[in-house]
């Protein structure tokens, strides 16, 4: 009886610690799918964010773009590719709004921006492109990074390039908007950074979908 009685709580110690080591190794393997997914992140689409509240002299939906430096704005071009070139009188660029660096060109000079709203913007620090003037840039974030607004996303040399004959302008242009929504420019003659410049309207008799 009494082997009996030790062969029944030795089992019953194996069962439980067998059940112990398989929960641990079920947990281990979920941490590491989540570090997977997390490594993943920046190949996933932005998704589509609707602000809410309406602006006084529209009932579409609204967002704002904000200036990725401080400077004098010297260029507007509206039409089908609106562009603000603004000459800045700071040494770095950061994100106007959250979104995700689709492409980040050789030079490290210009990138493509996709905000979280679906407009794409192509901007560009340097008034020309001169691969020898590459020195003068440290571009900050990697092609496919998901950044928040304010994110550092440039650094340049504004009298590195000035000394070249090369003017420091940066220029923001709307490629392409959230099906085909119209573009404001908003700011004065001067704009801080982080302020807004632009804004996109959503299309008329259209409702922006969000999406994952």
């Amino acid at each position: 009886m009494l082997l009996t009685v030790m062969w029944m709580m030795t089992a019953l110690v194996v069962g439980f610690m067998a059940g112990r080591i398989s929960m641990y190794g079920m947990w281990q393997s979920e941490e590491g799918d989540g570090q997977d997914e997390g490594e993943a992140e920046t190949d996933r689409p932005v998704r589509i964010w609707r602000r809410k509240g309406r602006y006084p002299d529209t009932d579409r939906t609204v967002w704002a773009v904000g200036s990725p430096v401080s400077g004098e704005i010297v260029v507007r071009e509206e039409g089908e590719r609106p562009t603000v070139v603004i000459y800045p009188d700071t040494d770095r660029l950061y994100a106007p709004v959250s979104g995700k660096i689709s492409r980040l060109y050789p030079m490290g000079n210009s990138f493509c921006f996709i905000t979280e709203f679906g407009t794409e913007l192509y901007i560009q620090a340097g008034g020309v492109e001169d691969d020898m003037l590459a020195r003068y840039y440290r571009p900050r974030v990697i092609r496919n990074e998901v950044v928040e607004k304010g994110k550092l996303l440039l650094e340049f040399d504004r009298n590195g390039l000035e000394a070249e004959g090369v003017s420091a302008e940066v220029s923001i242009c709307v490629e392409s908007t959230f099906y085909g929504g119209e573009v404001r420019v908003t700011a004065g003659e001067y704009v801080k950074v982080g302020e807004e410049f632009l804004q996109i309207l959503e299309p008329s008799g259209q409702t922006a979908v969000t999406t994952v």
